[in-house]
Order: C-alpha cells, then structure tokens, then sequence
C-alpha cells in the first residue's frame, strides 16, 4: 500500500551554498515539501536521505554584508541527515523536531481514564471525602466545602488532519504556504524538469537533469520493487505524489 502524501515542514540551515546569483553563502530558512514518506537514497558507499514531491523554500542567503532573498519551488529536498551545524547537536536540515502533517487524516476520538476531582458546597454537619473549607458564621449553619477524587473515562476528540493543517499552514506559515498554493493553482508543479531540486550535501539548487547530482542514486525502500534508479526513479516518485496530491486536492490546498 503507497502511503499518501505529507507536508513536512522543516528548517533548513547549510554553509558556502551556492544559489546562482551569490556563491559561498551562509543559507536559513523553511522547507515545505509534500513526500509520501522521508526517503533514503545510496549511490556506492555514499547515503543520503530526500524528500520527493511539490514544495517550497523560503529563506535568505548572506555572504558577509551582502543578503539576498530566496524563494526557490522545489521538487526535492536531499540532505545528510548524520551532517551537524556547527553550534548546536541538529543536522542542517532539521529532521529530528519535523513538523509532520497528513492531511487525509481522519477525525478520531478515544478514551482515557483520568483522576477527576469533583467539589461539593454543602450546609450543615458534613461527612465529607477530603475537606478543603469550612465557614461558619455566628448562629448559622456551617458551609463545607469538600472534594471527591473519582476514576472517570472521558472520551477526548481529535481534530481531523485537514483541520490541522488549515490551522499550522495558514496561520504563522503562510508566507511560505500563500506561494506555495498559488504556484499549485497557476500549474507550476505540473513541469518536474523545471523544478529546482535543494541539495544540500552539494551545496546548491540544481535540478532533476543535473547527471552529476542526480543520477546513479537508488531509492533504498523501492529496491527490488522497481526496476527504475536514479533521476527516472526520483521523477516518477515525484509524479505520483503529485498525481496523488491532484486526486485529493481539496484536502491539501485551501484557498487563503
């Protein structure tokens, strides 16, 4: 069974990049991509991981005073994950804290059972569980307040992945998610050979017919399942999850 597609959504941080117009740059920013699953590629003794499916990157690339924006469609985010920075124990493209959404996913609830402490207000001589006040003013009765610790189960609903996904993407992410949606709606993603491809153990975007970066890599998981490798293997995974994406389109791209 193919999974369906996920956002994931993120950040990216890679040294001496190159992105054509400035070289040797410092690169931050957020990657969002849609991949059925985080891929592992090898290519002789060499393993790499990749993202394959429409996205986007958002960021700013300096090289001393100089600064440039950077706004790049993506087909393919390939990063080594084992690669840290250099002042903090994450790699370069941060896959230990992903923000991870499938929107397919179906409201659902469940049970838990849970302490609940209930409190009771009552006047008069009180035989109580556990006494938390008493008031007793002069000739009248006194009020008790006192409380009961119970097992109780309660049924807890989760919202559904869609409803997730218009909250995460749409709120503090819509800088990056606004672009992405009217790239989608303008067919953009529909052309893989004019998609960019983030490459960050080669420090650079490039694209799916770039040989040299591209080609000779075999997607771990599909290994004998497919008899494709290389770019022919990572255009068709991209196809299908664009094609999959297509289908249920009215689940991974809301109107803004």
């Amino acid at each position: 069974m193919r999974s369906s597609p996920l956002y994931w959504l993120l950040d990216v941080e890679a040294y001496d990049f190159d992105i054509g117009v400035l070289k040797d740059t410092d690169l931050t920013g957020k990657a969002l991509i849609l991949s059925s699953q985080l891929w592992s590629l090898i290519r002789e003794d060499k393993v790499v991981s990749v993202l394959i499916g429409p996205g986007i990157f958002k960021g700013v690339a300096q090289n001393g005073n100089r600064r440039v924006d950077v706004l790049e469609f993506i087909g393919a985010l390939m990063f080594d994950p084992t690669v840290l920075r250099m002042e903090e124990p994450v790699p370069l493209v941060d896959i230990i804290n992903p923000e991870v959404i499938d929107p397919l996913a179906a409201k659902g609830s469940e049970d838990i059972v849970t302490m609940v402490r209930e409190f009771y207000v009552e006047k008069g001589n009180v035989l109580s569980g556990e006494l938390e006040i008493k008031i007793q003013q002069r000739g009248s009765l006194p009020t008790v307040a006192h409380g009961i610790d119970l097992l109780k189960k309660i049924s807890v609903n989760h919202v559904s992945g869609i409803q997730r996904a218009r909250f995460i993407l749409g709120g503090t992410n819509g800088p990056l998610y606004k672009p992405f949606v009217q790239h989608y709606n303008n067919h953009g993603f529909l052309s893989v050979e004019k998609m960019s491809v983030c490459t960050v153990p080669f420090s650079k975007f490039t694209n799916f017919s770039d040989i040299q970066v591209m080609s000779d890599w075999m997607i771990v998981e599909k290994a004998g399942m497919e008899s494709q490798s290389g770019i022919e293997a990572m255009r068709s995974e991209y196809d299908q999850t664009l094609e999959d994406v297509t289908k249920n389109e009215e689940s991974f791209i809301y109107p803004l």
